[in-house]
Parts: C-alpha cells; sequence; structure tokens
C-alpha cells in the first residue's frame, strides 16, 4: 500500500496541512542557493549579504607584479589609496613581506543629502625568494600609489664537495652532548 493512500490529507489541496516532502524539498533548494553563493561567489555572496561593495567589507589585496632580470628581481605593487607611512616593508628568512593599511573616505552629497562613509582594510602579500637575493641592498620607491621593490642578485657560490676521510670521528657522543649543554 502506497504511503499517499495512508496520509491522504498530506497530499491534498488544503492550504493549512503541512506537506513534510514539499517542506524537504523547499530547504533543499534553499541549502542548494546557500552552497552555490558561498562555494562558487564569495566575494559577490559576501557582497549581497552585507548589502556592500568589496572595498567597504575590508578585502583589499593589492595587484602585485614580480619579474625578473639579470641582475635584480622587481616586485611592484598598485596600492591607490595607500600612504607611504602605512606601508611596512619586511624581509627574513629568504621572504619578503609587504604589508599596510588602506583607509578610504567617501563623501557624497545628493539633492542636498550628505552621505560620509569612512572604511579600510588592511593587507598583506608575502613571497619566499630564492637564495641569490642580497636583501641588504634592497630599495624601495613609492610614487602615485605605486610601490616598486629592487632586489639585487648576488653570486651564489657554488656546490663544494666535501671529501670523506677515514679515521677517528671529529667528536664523539659525549663531545656533542656536552657542546649542547654550554
Amino acid at each position: 500500500m502506497a504511503i499517499r493512500n495512508l496520509l491522504p490529507s498530506l497530499w491534498s489541496g488544503e492550504r493549512n496541512v503541512v506537506n513534510p516532502f514539499r517542506e524537504i524539498t523547499r530547504l533543499q533548494r534553499r541549502m542548494e542557493h546557500l552552497f552555490d553563493d558561498l562555494l562558487i561567489e564569495p566575494t559577490q555572496s559576501l557582497n549581497r549579504v552585507k548589502g556592500e561593495w568589496p572595498e567597504l567589507v575590508g578585502e583589499f589585496v593589492p595587484p602585485c607584479d614580480v619579474n625578473e632580470t639579470d641582475t635584480h628581481f622587481m616586485v611592484s605593487f598598485d596600492l591607490p589609496g595607500v600612504k607611504k607611512e602605512e606601508i611596512k616593508i619586511e624581509c627574513r628568512d629568504q621572504v619578503l613581506m609587504v604589508s599596510g593599511e588602506r583607509k578610504k573616505e567617501k563623501r557624497e552629497e545628493v539633492k542636498g543629502r550628505l552621505t560620509e562613509e569612512r572604511f579600510s582594510g588592511n593587507f598583506m602579500r608575502s613571497f619566499t625568494l630564492p637564495a641569490n637575493v642580497n636583501f641588504d641592498q634592497a630599495e624601495a620607491r613609492f610614487e602615485d600609489g605605486v610601490l616598486q621593490i629592487a632586489l639585487p642578485k648576488v653570486e651564489v657560490a657554488p656546490a663544494k664537495q666535501i671529501p670523506i676521510k677515514e679515521g677517528k670521528m671529529l667528536l664523539n657522543k659525549k663531545e656533542i652532548k656536552s657542546e649542547k649543554a654550554a
């Protein structure tokens, strides 16, 4: 016997009766739309939820170009609306890190109505560079919202073969332990 015959009122055209299968299908469609919005278009769905543009939400990932010449690595960032004082450049363990904050103010007057908005966003980009970069002679210039970093190359010493000799060990286990303790 079919389920419809046991509970005929659930499938009737009555408006006050809840059809659990219809509700489950409706819930499934809502979940599919939610996942489509979050997984397929994350930025657009976030903007729809908040009703704001990306820069108002605080999203800011500056575009960057990395070029290599015979003598340098050149890294350029487009940083519109960022002041030189708000940019930090660090070089540590062959990693170049550029970070900062963009603060923006929007003022609009329409038909005698004034609207002011202030928003900001932090950014951080990092790049692992090869061992032949001389960070001590790196230079950075900032003009018209464009940051350029020149990283000079140095010659890396070629690999050297170490000959293996036979005989007594240079340090025995006791000496290694005492050096670590000291």
